[in-house]
C-alpha cells in the first residue's frame, strides 16, 4: 500500500538519520563477515541503502511499491555495482531463491495488509543462515488492517524458519531472524 503524500514528507525527513542509527545498533548483535548481498524491502528515497552501500561495500538492492519513492532514490543516490534500486512488490518479489544474505525492513509492515505473503517471501529469497532484521511499529488490533504486533512477527518468523537472534523490547518491533 502507497503512503500518502503528507506521510512520505514525514517519513523520508525522519529516515535520513534515525533508520542509520537504529540498524547500526542492531548490526551489533550479528556477524556480518560473510554478508554481500542485502535486499532492502520498502527503501523509500533509499537514504539506507546508499548508506550500506558506501560504508559495508555489500551489494544493496533497494525496493518500493512506489515509483515516485523509487525515482527519488535514483536521482538522490548514483546507481552502481553496490547500489540498485527497483520498483517492486514485497508480496511478490522478483528475485531468485535464496538470493540474498540480509533482508531488511524498517517501518514497512504495517503498510502491507497481507504480510503472510511478504514473509513467504523473504523467506524465498534469502539464503539458508542469512539475516532479516525487521523493525516495525507495534499496533493494537483496533488500528485493524494496520496493527501488527511483536508475537504475531515472531510466529511469522518461526513458520519460516527464522530463529529469533536479537529482540528489543521497545514501542518498536525491532527483531532479528536467522534463517534456518
Amino acid at each position: 500500500m502507497k503512503m500518502i503524500k503528507l506521510e512520505k514528507i514525514f517519513v523520508n525527513a525522519s529516515a535520513r538519520t534515525r533508520n542509520i542509527e537504529v540498524i547500526e545498533r542492531l548490526f551489533s548483535q550479528i556477524d556480518l563477515s560473510d554478508i554481500k548481498r542485502v535486499l532492502e524491502v520498502g527503501c523509500g528515497i533509499g537514504v539506507l541503502s546508499s548508506y550500506l552501500a558506501e560504508k559495508y561495500k555489500w551489494e544493496i538492492t533497494g525496493i518500493d511499491l512506489d515509483s515516485e519513492q523509487i525515482e527519488r532514490a535514483q536521482n538522490e543516490h548514483r546507481e552502481n555495482k553496490y547500489l540498485k534500486f527497483i520498483e517492486a512488490d514485497a508480496t511478490k518479489l522478483p528475485f531468485k531463491d535464496s538470493e540474498f544474505d540480509l533482508i531488511l525492513s524498517i517501518d514497512v509492515l504495517h503498510h502491507i495488509p497481507n504480510r503472510n505473503k511478504v514473509f513467504d517471501e523473504i523467506s524465498r529469497v534469502i539464503k539458508s543462515n542469512g539475516f532479516y532484521v525487521l523493525v516495525d511499529t507495534a499496533f493494537p488490533k483496533f488500528f485493524g488492517k494496520f496493527s501488527i504486533s511483536v508475537d504475531e512477527v515472531i510466529n511469522y518468523m518461526k513458520r519460516n524458519s527464522f530463529r529469533i537472534v536479537h529482540r528489543e523490547k521497545s514501542h518498536k518491533i525491532n527483531i532479528i531472524g536467522q534463517k534456518s
